[in-house]
């Protein structure tokens, strides 16, 4: 097996992660040159599905009186974000396709640094101190009896095994020697002892069972030699054969230092895989019979998750990919004869095409590793998604593998959307890091490339990971260039705004350009800023367009060194309607007459149909290194006497609404 990983990963379409130091993640935030990347303060994933959910009732440890029996057992594979109530009762842990490097099949559970409503916990403690993160526990588990085939007391001598894997950082942040991951068994629930004149409540007593320091995935690679290792646990205590047995696993996190608040944020990653408890288990019980994929669908496209499908109608030879990188595994001791094909189809059924890959005898993946065959493991493409003069599109896949003895069930089946709308993406929408810039005037850009030039960049849409220290009033300057050669050229657009910071699902924050503006062949969108603090944009560690993101803070375009792909879309085409997030950048602006001033005293006159209960308003003056000389109440007249010469940000705030009105002060000395 060890011979054929790095093989696997020459062909892992866009991943270069892992590889001999390929990561190399100094803390929780990890440095080359001037660009910083760093993990969630906030998961959008986890905190929507905290939202839909909370109305629920959910299973916790005083009302989990019903035990389940043997055998326990979970590989996450199934896309629930939180554990299964089936079998656990926390929430805390989540599971995932995006941080599991190689897991054992699809999915993995993760933990880290961030709660079961998607934020930092409360109780974090910035420094090398660490704290106890995530729990992952399980429900009461009848350990006291086996009901199948027939019904029998359970003791040490049935040969109860508990079994698992783990791995450290995957796609996110690497957990430092100070932080650990640890496994232990309950010995006595929770109880209260009552008496004719007290109550005693006591505290689960717990007994660690197992724990393993952190370290990098490169290191753990090097070590162990796979990327998942498994861990075997015999169960031979007499106190724990008893109908409630429970075992939990927690993970103790450190933060970054405190001196730079606005780059604290998620870290200390943790994957695990295929938790299996049962009775008539050994030490070499380390086989499951099962043939399966081993990641989630590729897009068709060579560049793109998604792009316009005016776009892409006008060229679909250049933008399909020739062939897709697909990953099957037979985890089995024995050889498999399967069939794999995978579909394209539509909702409608009026476009509907199918590739068989035919047979091919699939050997244990402990002698062959994953499948290299061709026509499973790098299947052609051979169709193009139909040609439409529609705006948008959605289009299914959906890949089957199945062993074609008969009587068999062996098999597993994937699916994804191909998304066709209005805009260009790198990105799966799912962030696993922040990225961002040291430095005031440090800029970024994002390349793209038209397919039909020319056409109308309408707006761009951001997403904004949060921090512990609140940046929403970091201006900084939506920017869009041409090109030259290769990297950015000219400016064709600017202008000063602000991020915006939202709850929800992968909520994008658009920017509306006013006017539209009108562009041809490759450009580039990005940022310039106006402050030393990280922007922390949501970066997908799964997808990687690294070769397309660059950064300036000499005075030279550089690539970047992060793989990955950054969560900035240009939208493209017709008019597009405001949403509620979506605010054209022109109506937010103030009147100041004279500007630029010299003197005393300038205007501030705020847009037409506002309030004129001025008493609502704040105010605050910014210069251009985000340095304040004057935060309160609005004033329509400013005394600037003691300002100096230079350029400065206005900003009225209504405090109820949080509606904000800005625009930029010349004073000349």
């Amino acid at each position: 097996m060890s011979n054929t990983i790095p093989e696997i990963f020459r062909h892992f379409k866009g991943r270069k992660i892992i590889l001999a130091g390929a990561l190399m993640f100094l803390s929780c935030s990890s440095v080359f040159s001037q660009e910083i990347l760093t993990g969630l303060q906030f998961s959008p994933v986890i905190h929507q599905k905290w939202v839909e959910s909370r109305m629920q009732k959910s299973i916790s440890s005083e009302n989990d009186t019903l035990p389940i029996r043997l055998p326990f057992y979970d590989d996450f594979s199934k896309p629930t974000v939180f554990p299964s109530t089936d079998r656990w009762i926390d929430r805390e842990a989540f599971v995932n396709t995006d941080y599991p490097v190689y897991p054992v099949n699809l999915g993995a559970v993760t933990l880290d640094a961030i709660n079961d409503s998607g934020s930092m916990y409360s109780d974090a403690v910035p420094g090398p101190q660490t704290f106890i993160a995530d729990h992952l526990t399980s429900r009461y588990i009848r350990m006291d009896s086996i009901f199948s085939p027939a019904p029998k007391a359970l003791t040490p001598a049935d040969s109860v095994y508990l079994s698992f894997y783990y791995q450290p950082q995957g796609r996110g942040l690497f957990p430092s020697t100070s932080d650990s991951l640890v496994l232990r068994f309950l010995i006595q629930p929770a109880y209260d002892s009552i008496s004719p004149t007290d109550t005693v409540h006591f505290d689960d007593q717990w007994l660690e069972i197992w724990s393993t320091k952190g370290m990098s995935l490169d290191t753990f690679y090097f070590n162990n030699n796979v990327w998942f290792k498994r861990v075997m646990i015999p169960i031979k205590d007499h106190r724990f054969f008893k109908r409630n047995f429970r075992f939990q696993f927690y993970n103790y996190v450190s933060l970054a230092s405190s001196s730079i608040p606005a780059w604290q944020s998620n870290c200390d990653q943790w994957n695990i895989d295929e938790i299996y408890l049962n009775a008539h288990r050994n030490i070499g019980d380390t086989v499951t019979r099962e043939i399966r994929f081993l990641d989630r669908p590729p897009s068709m496209l060579k560049s793109y998750e998604s792009m316009p499908y005016t776009q892409y109608c006008n060229n679909p030879t250049a933008e399909m990919q020739d062939s897709l990188h697909i990953y099957i595994t037979n985890r089995d001791t024995i050889s498999h004869n399967t069939n794999y094909s995978y579909s394209m189809y539509n909702e409608s059924g009026s476009f509907n095409k199918t590739y068989n890959g035919g047979n091919h005898i699939i050997e244990p993946f402990y002698d062959a590793g994953y499948v290299t065959y061709p026509p499973f493991a790098h299947p052609p493409i051979q169709y193009f998604f139909p040609i439409s003069n529609t705006d948008s599109a959605i289009f299914f896949q959906r890949h089957i593998i199945k062993d074609v003895t008969p009587g068999s069930v062996l098999g597993d089946t994937i699916s994804r959307e191909q998304k066709f709308y209005n805009y260009y993406a790198y990105d799966d929408g799912t962030p696993e890091a922040g990225y961002g810039l040291k430095g005031t005037g440090a800029l970024m850009a994002y390349r793209f490339q038209l397919d039909k030039s020319p056409d109308t960049l309408r707006a761009i849409s951001i997403y904004f990971n949060k921090t512990l220290a609140d940046l929403s009033q970091n201006y900084f300057y939506l920017t869009v260039w041409n090109d030259n050669s290769g990297t950015p050229g000219d400016t064709i657009y600017s202008q000063l705004v602000l991020p915006h910071y939202t709850d929800t699902l992968n909520k994008f924050y658009t920017y509306h350009l006013s006017p539209a503006l009108r562009i041809s062949g490759t450009f580039y969108i990005g940022t310039i800023q106006t402050t030393d603090n990280n922007m922390n944009i949501g970066f997908d560690r799964y997808n990687n367009s690294q070769d397309n993101l660059f950064y300036n803070t000499t005075g030279n375009w550089i690539s970047s060194s992060y793989s990955g792909a950054l969560m900035m879309r240009p939208i493209i085409g017709k008019p597009i309607p405001l949403g509620i997030q979506e605010i054209q950048i022109e109506k937010r602006r103030l009147a100041i007459y004279p500007n630029p001033a010299r003197g005393n005293k300038v205007n501030i006159v705020l847009p037409a149909g506002e309030s004129n209960d001025y008493g609502d308003w704040n105010m605050d003056i910014l210069t251009m290194t985000g340095s304040r000389v004057y935060s309160g109440p609005y004033v329509q007249q400013l005394d600037i006497s003691t300002f100096s010469g230079g350029i400065y940000i206005i900003d009225c705030r209504q405090r109820n609404s949080g509606i904000h009105y800005f625009s930029k002060l010349v004073v000349i000395p």
